[in-house]
């Protein structure tokens, strides 16, 4: 039998590990490129997001800046045949500012919409700057109704104040909707549920169960009965009255975020951190006698 050689055998072992780190490695490479390459997309998404509000929000200044000019004019029989054709123009840019504006906002909604980035933040820059949109439709849609009161030969365009008028209505209409749902996603978003009771109401409603007398008690394992809960805002509750002697929390919050006091000989439970206290569970379930 012909032995091979010890040096031959570690320059194997050495060569076949290499091997296997340099596949784990390109893996792994080719999974954090993928991972940044997803970072890079979402980043774009994010920063088109934002260049469009800011452009939106410079336009509604600039709109802001020419109703000033057009208000200090004095308006009159008196003002030259170029007065009145300055004037004409500014409105014209002003209603021709807005309605860009108003189809640009409506484009960013809808690329809002399809992706699936969400941001509060998003949301609320999106609310107010529709908020401004529709303070300067109003502004424009009187501005025009003035200037054709004093002067009959001013703003003799084809826009017309009812359709500004309606565009308010729409835009108004949409600015509600969108506090509207933003206020129930904060409601989901700080919604808590919490219970107490004795063993045995707890066992009733399946909020804890065991399969054996030396089995461990669990908690909020099967289809326990919700509707047992009370609903709260996790942000505005301080403090639980458990009307008992004794009390156990079952569930996990962590010891710092909270401290069980007695008041006349019963338990209150006061929640000192809300934000720690319902980080790991939106659940609380306390054992009481």
């Amino acid at each position: 039998m012909k032995l091979v050689p010890f040096s031959l055998l570690i320059s194997l072992v050495v060569l076949t590990s290499c091997g296997k780190q340099s596949s784990e490695y390109k893996r792994l490479q080719a999974q954090n490129d993928s991972l940044m390459n997803a970072k890079l997309k979402l980043q774009e998404e994010v920063d088109g997001y934002f260049s469009a509000m800011n452009q939106i929000e410079q336009n509604i200044e600039k709109i802001k800046n020419t109703e000033n000019v057009i208000s200090i004019q004095p308006v009159g029989k008196e003002l030259a045949d170029d007065q009145r054709t300055k004037i004409n123009e500014d409105m014209m840019y002003l209603n021709d500012m807005l309605q860009a504006n108003k189809d640009e906002l409506a484009r960013l909604k809808s690329k809002i919409k399809k992706s699936a980035f969400r941001s509060a933040e998003l949301e609320r820059t999106i609310l107010r700057i529709t908020k401004a949109l529709e303070e300067e439709t109003s502004k424009v849609a009187l501005l025009q109704a003035e200037l054709a009161k004093k002067d009959s030969l001013i703003v003799n365009l084809d826009t017309k104040v009812n359709e500004l008028g309606k565009n308010v209505e729409d835009l108004t209409n949409e600015n509600k909707s969108k506090e509207s749902k933003i206020k129930e996603q904060d409601e989901v978003i700080h919604t808590a549920w919490y219970v107490f009771g004795t063993r045995t109401e707890l066992k009733q409603q399946h909020i804890i169960t065991s399969d054996g007398l030396f089995s461990q008690q669990r908690v909020l394992q099967r289809d326990f009965n919700k509707n047992y809960f009370v609903r709260i805002d996790a942000r505005n509750t301080k403090s639980i009255p458990l009307y008992s002697s004794r009390a156990k929390i079952l569930t996990n919050h962590p010891k710092s975020s909270y401290t069980l006091e007695k008041e006349n000989g019963n338990f209150v439970l006061l929640i000192v951190d809300t934000d720690e206290f319902w980080s790991i569970s939106r659940y609380l379930v306390v054992e009481v006698e």
